[in-house]
């Protein structure tokens, strides 16, 4: 009779699902096996004690054999097991050994965790750590921006030179680094820089222009991710960014409303689309490129920064309590800059939304 166990290899912070399964992470590569109810942790010497006192009740924890391949084989005759279901993003060498040893490999087409999606109240609380530390270090930046002067050529300058990206990133992430936070691609983008919604920034920063700043820590000791955005601008802002901010901010306002139990996410996304049309910014392509709002309204986090459910165009099962989702509408002009603000919102178990984000909305920083 065919046997199976979920395997997974990894180092608990690039596979997440080792983490959600087991509890542990560590720096280098473990084994995690799981069949039926029995759950095994398999680690180096150099881990074992820590493994032992970090997993979840009910999971083993045993020490690794000579290699991970003959380790895998150790488990799978202890679990009399002789199939292993792995993820499509399991690595292709050590799958290939694992079949030349005989055993059979099936690649799972479904997410092996799917409950991942619905928090626990204690999940809730490590995302909500993580987002106030994004919140301090966005402090952070609008307090050197308050500091900052304008000069002559319309760009900022902080402490005697000139205001980078570079800069004020570094200025960010320090303060998330004093809070226990990992951050990685923090987006500073002023200017045409700002119309890209991932461009992480870089150079003078203009006055005059909107600076996108997306903050998104991963705490060192949980895990979990905080994810905030905001739009600011030093100086003065054109009519059509100060229009484009409304919009965007009213989009965001109203969506929020829209997460509820049940509510379908393609629907959620089609409301922020239709509000920012109505105030006359439409989405298309142009010969400079891609304008208007043309990403999703936002996405699961968790162990994972980006997670299910996503809240886009091809989104259309139902929303169920439990979830942590960002709300993140923006638009985009290649020749004017961008507009983002980011909330994030937890649905819970009375089929409430709450807005787990506190800091407050500043536009134009004086």
């Amino acid at each position: 009779m065919d046997k199976k166990a979920v395997l997974l290899l990894g180092d608990g912070s690039n596979v997440t699902d080792m983490r959600y399964a087991s509890g542990f992470s560590a720096p280098d590569n473990f084994l995690y096996m799981e069949c039926g109810t029995r759950k095994i942790c398999a680690v180096s010497a150099l881990e074992y004690n820590r493994a032992v006192a970090s997993v979840i009740p009910g999971v083993e924890v045993r020490r690794s054999g000579a290699s991970h391949l003959e380790t895998i084989k150790e488990l799978c005759s202890l679990c009399e097991v002789n199939t292993v279901v792995v993820p499509d993003s399991f690595p292709v060498g050590m799958a290939e050994k694992i079949k030349e040893a005989g055993i059979n490999l099936e690649i799972s087409e479904a997410r092996l965790y799917p409950r991942r999606e619905f928090k626990t109240l204690r999940e809730v609380q490590k995302i909500t750590a993580s987002l106030r530390a994004a919140e301090a270090g966005c402090r952070r930046a609008i307090e050197v921006l308050r500091e900052s002067g304008i000069s002559r050529e319309r760009t900022l300058v902080w402490q005697g030179k000139p205001l980078t990206s570079e800069i004020l990133r570094a200025e960010i992430d320090c303060t998330m680094l004093r809070l226990g936070m990992i951050a990685e691609d923090t987006i500073c983008a002023g200017g045409l820089q700002a119309a890209q919604p991932h461009n992480t920034g870089s150079g003078v920063l203009p006055a005059d222009y909107p600076i996108v700043l997306d903050i998104f820590p991963r705490s060192a000791a949980t895990g979990y991710w905080g994810d905030l955005t905001r739009t600011v601008v030093k100086g003065t802002p054109s009519d059509f960014m100060r229009k484009a901010y409304d919009a965007v901010f009213e989009a965001r306002e109203f969506t929020k409303e829209c997460i509820r139990p049940g509510a379908i996410p393609s629907e959620i996304h089609k409301c922020a689309e239709n509000i920012l049309a109505k105030r006359g910014f439409t989405t298309g392509c142009s010969d400079k490129g891609d304008y208007g709002f043309f990403h999703g309204l936002g996405h699961g986090v968790g162990l994972d920064i980006h997670e299910f459910p996503r809240l886009n165009p091809r989104t259309h099962t139902p929303l169920k309590p439990g979830i942590v989702v960002t709300d993140e509408p923006g638009l985009y002009y290649p020749d004017k800059g961008g507009i983002r603000l980011e909330d994030m919102i937890y649905l819970n178990e009375e089929g409430k939304a709450v807005t787990l984000t506190e800091i407050e909305d500043q536009f134009i920083i004086e």
